[in-house]
């Protein structure tokens, strides 16, 4: 093997004496590289003799190794370690990571470690804007299944597409309507936007969480965190999420709380309105659309589509799939209107 094309590349090797897990691991970083572009090569190991040998041979920047197989030996030769947990508490002061959990929350935790360490280049950016579509969801009206809806709306366009949401409510309560919780939230991203070191695609990797297909964000914890972030910050956000070059569209699930609101609405391609027929729903609707007369901002209005939905007889329990049911099949009637697609 020829030393000098290794030393080129950012390699991840990977070590279990569990043949099954090697190999689903591997299946999994393969569809991954295809899909989203993974930024190591991987090589996986299930004799810790022939990684032993590689490592000699090879510079290895990330190695993900389980902890019976850590022990086995000393002097592992990588950049960086990062423990799989087969019982318990790794080794004290190394790296560590649950081995019996999702690949998904293992490849997080990779690329978290690989944007905090530096051990990734910077990251290719696109070259283009205007590649990304923004879609906004946002009522001056509450209780009106606005994040149900735009839930729905990611999953069902995440079928064909690359899919990113946000959430900008100052209590979304996502963490228990999916039973998760997250370590990094939005409010961790908008501080990572600020340190210039070309490595905001690895953090972002390092923060997507996923559900049925659809790429999200965790939502702030703290409402203050959310207030406080500056329209100009919402603005590069959106640009640095672009350049990316990772997403087709980002669904925006918008609220007072943030600074900036109709200038975030001014970008989107499309606004989806939720409305409802009540009295002072109506009269709250009246009012925001003709505070956008009176600021200029009839664009809003132009680019916004009202939807006033039915009584639902029965709405999913939970976010984890919402791409079935009577509110699925109202909102796969606006994607084929809106977007072109069947």
């Amino acid at each position: 093997m020829n030393r000098e094309v290794l030393l080129k590349k950012n390699i991840l090797a990977v070590c279990d004496r569990e043949q099954e897990f090697a190999c689903h691991l591997t299946d999994y970083l393969s569809l991954l590289t295809a899909k989203d572009g993974f930024p190591f090569e991987v090589q996986v190991f299930t004799s810790p003799d022939k990684l032993k040998q590689f490592c000699k041979d090879s510079r290895v920047s990330f190695l993900l190794i389980t902890e019976s197989v850590y022990r086995s030996e000393t002097d592992w030769e990588a950049d960086q370690i990062l423990i799989l947990e087969e019982c318990g508490e790794g080794p004290p002061g190394l790296d560590t990571v649950n081995k019996y959990q999702s690949m998904d929350n293992i490849v997080r935790r990779i690329m978290e470690i690989a944007a905090d360490r530096g051990i990734l280049p910077p990251a290719t950016r696109s070259q283009r804007l205007g590649n990304v579509q923004l879609i906004g969801i946002y009522a001056p009206v509450r209780r009106c299944l606005q994040t149900t809806f735009s839930f729905t709306l990611g999953q069902l366009l995440a079928r064909r597409h690359k899919v990113l949401y946000l959430n900008f409510e100052s209590y979304s309560g996502l963490a228990r309507m999916l039973q998760r919780e997250f370590r990094t939230d939005l409010s961790d991203l908008i501080y990572f936007l600020h340190n210039g070191d070309g490595r905001f695609p690895y953090r972002l990797e390092g923060m997507v969480q996923k559900v049925n297909g659809l790429d999200f964000i965790p939502p702030v914890f703290s409402c203050m965190d959310l207030q406080r972030v500056e329209k100009e910050e919402w603005l590069q956000l959106f640009e640095e999420l672009e350049l990316t070059g990772r997403y087709e569209y980002i669904l925006l699930d918008l609220s007072e709380a943030i600074q900036g609101l109709f200038d975030i609405l001014k970008l989107c391609t499309r606004v989806y309105t939720i409305t409802r027929d009540d009295g002072f729903a109506a009269a709250k609707q009246e009012q925001y659309e003709e505070l956008l007369r009176c600021l200029d901002c009839e664009e809003i209005l132009e680019k916004t589509r009202k939807c006033r939905l039915p009584m639902f007889r029965q709405l999913p329990a939970g976010l984890e799939n919402m791409t079935r049911g009577e509110l699925a099949v109202l909102v796969q009637e606006l994607i084929r209107e809106d977007w072109k697609e069947e």
